[in-house]
């Protein structure tokens, strides 16, 4: 198809990422988000594919090993289907095209000789492999990291989990009072390690797509903030990127949250009929999910690469 690649190292071009962002959102309703990182988390190169007529179809980040690791990490991104999920609010169910497979199997075959170049014995990544690309590689599948659930039934037909406890919740709107905001970044802070202000917490849900969404608050018996979920409902679909869970939220307390939040769904939006939350590696999350009802539907895999 006449894919071109290029390579950018960082410490040639600090700013690779702000331009290919403003590519990205180029003709879309919404601003080219903040992309101002440490140097830290920067990647040490950036594959870029194009057409032939110059148009941009997507980027690989290359990250060095970690500390105590051996692999690079790479994360990459397809501009048709982030564009898809830019203007709907969520990540699109089709098949992959021919031109798609073989932009992400040029940008891991960059990815892999960049590593290999920098002497990098191995290559790493996450993902699905749906369209074939790391077998066709010869990727091993070495972890599940995570995955997506859904409800197995019409959420019409759910009925609540004899097992899921009730909980107090709280609904949460936009603009949040400044308290809870601070509520909310403490929660951020401690679920992902880094500190929250109470601004960037604002910006957690000011961010979401231009589409209805529903964000509760599981709060303990202290009147805390414990866990936050919010679904975003595009069409009949209500989907949830993470579930925020503190210490403090234990397994049955996230499933009564999760069977409150499908309550609510079905209370105020009637014609959702399907609820997708996406688990990332934590196995309280996973046992809630599966005591609130919903089943795997996509399982997530760590591919390791050797070069």
């Amino acid at each position: 198809m006449g894919i071109t690649v290029e390579y950018v190292a960082y410490h040639d071009d600090a700013d690779a990422d702000v331009r290919l962002y403003e590519e990205l959102y180029a003709g879309l309703r919404m601003p080219v988000p903040d992309l101002d990182r440490p140097a830290a988390d920067r990647p040490a190169w950036t594959v870029v594919a194009r057409r032939p007529d110059g148009r941009l179809l997507g980027w690989a980040e290359v990250h060095p090993p970690a500390a105590g690791g051996d692999a690079a990490d790479v994360q990459w991104l397809l501009v048709s289907r982030e564009r898809e999920r830019l203007t709907t609010g969520f990540h699109a169910r089709r098949a992959t095209t021919a031109e798609e497979r073989e932009t992400a199997g040029r940008l891991l075959r960059g990815a892999a000789r960049r590593a290999a170049a920098g002497g990098i014995p191995a290559l790493e990544w996450t993902g699905t492999d749906a369209d074939g690309v790391a077998a066709e590689l010869g990727a091993e599948a070495r972890e599940e990291p995570g995955g997506r659930w859904t409800t197995p039934v019409p959420l019409s037909d759910w009925r609540r989990p004899a097992g899921a406890p009730r909980v107090t919740v709280r609904q949460v709107t936009v603009p949040a009072a400044a308290g809870l905001l601070a509520e909310h970044a403490r929660l951020y802070s401690e679920v992902t390690g880094r500190p929250y202000t109470p601004r960037e917490a604002a910006e957690v849900l000011r961010d979401l797509p231009p589409l209805p969404h529903l964000t509760l608050d599981l709060l303990s018996p202290a009147g805390r903030t414990a866990a936050q979920v919010t679904a975003v409902i595009a069409g009949t679909e209500a989907l949830v990127d993470i579930v925020f869970r503190s210490a403090a939220a234990d397994g049955p307390a996230v499933a009564g949250l999760l069977a409150e939040l499908v309550a609510r769904l079905r209370r105020d939006h009637p014609r959702t009929a399907l609820l997708e939350v996406q688990e990332h590696g934590d196995p309280v999350i996973a046992d809630a999910l599966a005591a609130a009802g919903l089943r795997p539907a996509e399982r997530w895999y760590r591919y390791r690469l050797e070069l």
